[in-house]
């Protein structure tokens, strides 16, 4: 009966003690646009490292809340006011500012990059990237995938009309072979030239903004706005003539953000394209004219002697400063920033790597990395990124709203420029 006695009391304790080593697991809630459960390359490979970091951090569970990528910073933003947000957040390149201003991020220089040995800092090679989210000696985000807003094209109508791609160096160039790779029926525009987004929120850079910057071009006085110049004046001109003129744009595209722009163009109703570099490997497998037949070049300059600059965006991570989880909200984000994770962002997610050791690995001299290979060309030659110090939330926004005066009301192009300027400031 001791014995029996014994036995029980030992089974008993077990249980206890496997349900206090449950109760003390800690759950570290990441908000992000992606969804784990769902089947794109990024959300694999996010997937992947969860089961991975928990396998390693038994005590600790990672919990993602999906958002919509727009309106998830300003919400963590509204959320440190009132008290209610998540351990972990994504931020994207035009709300660095914001993030900074709100005062929400934790200082991940010391919660992570302190801690690291000598030489790791350098192993992130966009540098414009890692400066973008510093604070004074303070960093209050970290680069999670590079990316860009980048010129997409279909190389099986391309070898139909006869047109190299190397080619279109000039926007009167690329405007022209919009027109040649344009196809009609009966009338009816089955596949349009150029899909542009320029709907007013989910936007991506368009002719406009990258026209503008061209040649070094400073639109930025501090924080102010300088739209309102010649250069400028061209840009917006050129962006309203694809539908007004050229009619290789649909008027339609005036109300199409960024997912409208990718789905037609998976679905073949473009020939040529503006979405994010991110999105390649999910285009590539979506496309109905074939994956292979998926491409993506320079953008194009006015002048046409050089390419237009690359702008340098994509997604950080950052940690709310109210956390009471941040000791493990660090570890995890060091490990989704780091060389494993980073290099299953890359080879599972398809995304160009942040790190230089990831990049050397010699898997990415194959040929189906030869997008990883572009997009750190074009940063090297000529890369852009946002005044991060400033709201540039709007930027992208006010730049659209004055094509649309242009298009449909045949406003003046330095009145619709500096009416965006007025815009932007009272964002700021």
């Amino acid at each position: 009966m001791a014995k029996l006695m014994r036995t029980a009391l030992a089974a008993a304790a077990s249980l206890y003690l496997g349900v206090v080593a449950a109760n003390a697991q800690t759950t570290v809630t990441m908000w992000t646009f992606l969804d784990p459960q769902r089947t794109s390359p990024r959300e694999v490979a996010l997937k992947q490292m969860i089961e991975n970091f928990e396998r390693a951090n038994p005590n600790i569970k990672i919990r993602v809340e999906p958002q919509d990528f727009a309106q998830m910073p300003p919400r963590f933003f509204l959320g440190h006011r009132t008290g209610q947000n998540p351990d972990v957040v994504w931020i994207d390149a035009k709300n660095l500012g914001g993030l900074i201003q709100s005062g929400a991020a934790a200082d991940l220089q010391q919660a992570i990059v302190s801690k690291w040995p000598a030489g790791q800092r350098e192993d992130f090679f966009v540098g414009a990237g890692w400066n973008a989210a510093r604070n004074g000696n303070q960093l209050a985000a970290m680069p999670l995938m590079h990316g860009a807003s980048v010129v997409y094209y279909r190389k099986d109508l391309f070898r139909e009309a006869g047109i190299d791609p190397a080619s279109l160096r000039s926007w009167d160039a690329l405007a022209a072979a919009a027109k040649r790779l344009q196809r009609t029926r009966d009338g009816r525009t089955e596949v349009w030239g150029f899909g542009v987004p320029l709907a007013p929120t989910r936007t991506e850079s368009t002719p406009a903004l990258i026209g503008m910057i061209e040649g070094g071009a400073q639109i930025f006085d501090g924080c102010r706005a300088r739209f309102a110049t010649e250069a400028g004046a061209r840009a917006l001109r050129f962006t309203a003539n694809l539908i007004t003129q050229e009619r290789v744009t649909p008027q339609e595209a005036l109300a199409q953000h960024v997912d409208d722009i990718t789905e037609q163009f998976i679905a073949g109703r473009y020939a040529i394209a503006i979405t994010s570099n991110l999105r390649f490997s999910a285009i590539a497998r979506a496309a109905t004219f074939g994956g292979d037949n998926v491409g993506v070049m320079p953008w194009p300059s006015f002048a046409g002697q050089s390419p237009g600059p690359m702008p340098v965006s994509g997604w950080w991570v950052a940690m709310w400063n109210r956390s009471p989880r941040q000791a493990e909200a660090a570890r995890w984000i060091e490990y989704i920033t780091g060389p494993e994770g980073g290099k299953l962002w890359a080879t599972v997610g398809g995304q160009v790597p942040t790190r230089r050791s990831v990049l050397a690995d010699p898997v990415f001299a194959q040929p189906q990395n030869d997008l990883v290979r572009f997009m750190v060309t074009q940063w090297s030659e000529r890369s852009w990124i946002e005044p991060t110090e400033c709201n540039t939330r709007t930027l992208q926004t006010v730049l659209n709203e004055a094509v649309h005066r242009l298009v449909l009301q045949n406003a003046n192009p330095m009145d619709a420029l500096r009416e965006a300027e007025r815009k932007f400031a009272e964002a700021q």
